[in-house]
């Protein structure tokens, strides 16, 4: 891969060919002539008649290279570090204009011969490239290209004739603002630009190991409670249907949680108990196949997974009691690092809110919660809680009234 002055050496490359022809043994020689990289509003207009002869290599656009630049995907793991150095691959555009005195048919002399150095080197090969480098890193304006490393490219670069229409030659001069002068235009393809950044190179494989069984995809066509109908807590069994759902490794995945599926498991059902692995909230059940770990401590991979269906995680509140002033209760599934919690007292003196603190990353999860309860006001009040948008169910007295779990404020 080349770095940053990839793009300046193609140009001077180009512009080392080119003067190399204005020096050939060609037939006539326009003397004086010299080969620029202007802007061609730069150059004199054509009825100037100081107008300079020579030759002038300019870079009128750019593009991403359409094949190159799919070639190092993915360039990053899962948890965002690199895998591969990114690049970018671009091919370059170049207008290339003849000036001189038209009686003496100046332009079209020059013209010739930059069109056959061209036909001649149509891959600028890396001596080409080692040599135009070596020559102007001698002139101050352009000593920075003894750093380019144009010449170590994987790829040569290619040059190609590209042929505008009438209307594409139009609006290209009329963009750049300057009468039409004798032109070519040629693609350099293709210059990759890569990254100096480091990048935590994997182990090498060591051994294939490589396992062939038939397997369908596995298929959710519902999840529900049992018995159906009720809410999804720590502790319900909860019933998969589908298709093909049986097979190697099977799992079924409820959030952050694997879990494994009780007995008597067919393809058709898949029975789990959700447990306080899986927290409060939305989350998403799928079913996971994965194949048996490998030889040498190599880990099972996944073979075959399901589309995912969402499931209502609800967790439970259980009172403990209030002293000194504070209120604790014991929470099913308990709080995750990162989930926000709020803790909902209803009473005497109307609804009162507490948001909860949450629960430090990289801590066990907490099933404990306490709050402070000197403000609310003596009664009875009713708990509820409500995590990453799940709230728990309050239960009922033999009046059908909601009144567990409660605490009795002093």
């Amino acid at each position: 891969m080349s770095n940053t002055l990839a793009v300046a050496a193609v140009t001077s490359t180009l512009r080392y060919l080119l003067e190399q022809a204005l020096g050939g043994s060609q037939p006539g020689p326009v003397g004086s002539a010299r080969v620029t990289t202007l802007h061609p509003a730069r150059l004199a207009g054509r009825d100037d008649p100081e107008l300079p002869k020579g030759i002038n290599v300019f870079l009128y656009q750019v593009s991403p290279n359409p094949t190159w630049s799919l070639a190092d995907l993915p360039t990053r793991r899962d948890d965002g570090s690199l895998m591969t150095r990114p690049q970018a691959a671009l091919d370059l555009h170049y207008l290339i204009s003849c000036t001189g005195d038209d009686s003496e048919l100046d332009a079209q002399r020059l013209l010739g011969r930059a069109a056959l150095a061209l036909a001649v080197n149509p891959v600028l090969a890396r001596d080409l490239v080692r040599a135009a480098m070596a020559h102007y890193a001698d002139d101050v304006a352009t000593m920075f290209l003894a750093q380019a490393d144009l010449a170590d490219q994987v790829e040569l670069v290619k040059l190609a004739p590209a042929t505008l229409s009438l209307d594409d030659l139009s609006r290209l001069w009329s963009v750049l603002g300057t009468p039409y002068l004798l032109s070519l235009t040629y693609t350099a393809t293709v210059v990759l630009i890569q990254a100096d950044i480091a990048v935590q190179a994997a182990l090498p494989v060591r051994e294939r190991a490589i396992t062939v069984s038939p397997a369908a995809a596995p298929v959710i066509a519902g999840v529900s409670a049992d018995p159906a109908g009720g809410a999804v807590v720590s502790g319900t069994p909860l019933l998969v249907q589908g298709s093909g759902l049986l097979g190697p490794g099977v799992t079924v995945q409820i959030g952050p949680a694997g879990l494994a599926p009780a007995s008597g498991a067919t393809p058709a059902l898949l029975r789990v108990l959700v447990d306080d692995s899986v927290p409060a909230g939305v989350h998403a059940v799928s079913v996971v196949h994965r194949s048996a770990a490998g030889p040498g401590g190599q880990p099972a991979r996944v073979v075959a997974r399901s589309a995912a269906v969402p499931v209502l995680v609800r967790p439970q509140l259980s009172a403990v009691g209030v002293s000194g002033g504070s209120a604790r209760f014991t929470v099913s599934p308990p709080l995750f690092p990162g989930q926000r919690a709020t803790l909902t007292l209803s009473g005497p003196g109307g609804p009162v809110a507490f948001a909860l603190d949450p629960v430090a990353p990289g801590a066990a999860p907490a099933g404990a919660v306490v709050v402070d309860v000197t403000g609310v006001g003596a009664g009875e009040w009713l708990a509820r809680i409500e995590v990453d948008g799940a709230q728990s169910l309050p239960g009922l007295d033999a009046g059908g009234v909601y009144a567990a779990p409660a605490v009795s404020v002093p």
